[in-house]
């Protein structure tokens, strides 16, 4: 997995790419997400959604996350299912 470089993986395809990003999310942080839209800020294949008050697995919390809150039940927020369901229609 430490050799795997995700972002290079997907310079390299073809078709449209939705980047979702939880604002809480301490496992892939706000310097990650920022490093993707750079990347592909000049493509318009490429939609990037922030959702400022979810963790890594899209659930809400407040506060800063950590490895004990994965452990809590929880849900996809509806919104994240809505704009994914969105994009896919958009397509």
């Amino acid at each position: 997995m430490r050799q795997h470089d995700p972002l290079a993986a997907a310079k390299g395809l073809k078709q449209p790419l939705l980047i979702l990003q939880g604002g809480r999310d301490y496992q892939t942080g706000q310097v990650d997400f920022e490093r993707w839209k750079a990347v592909f800020r000049d493509q318009s294949k490429v939609t990037f959604k922030l959702y400022p008050k979810l963790n890594h697995l899209f659930i809400a919390g407040e506060g800063k996350s950590t490895p004990d809150e994965y452990a809590q039940p929880g849900h996809v927020e509806e919104t994240v299912v809505a704009d994914i369901a969105e994009w896919i229609r958009g397509r």
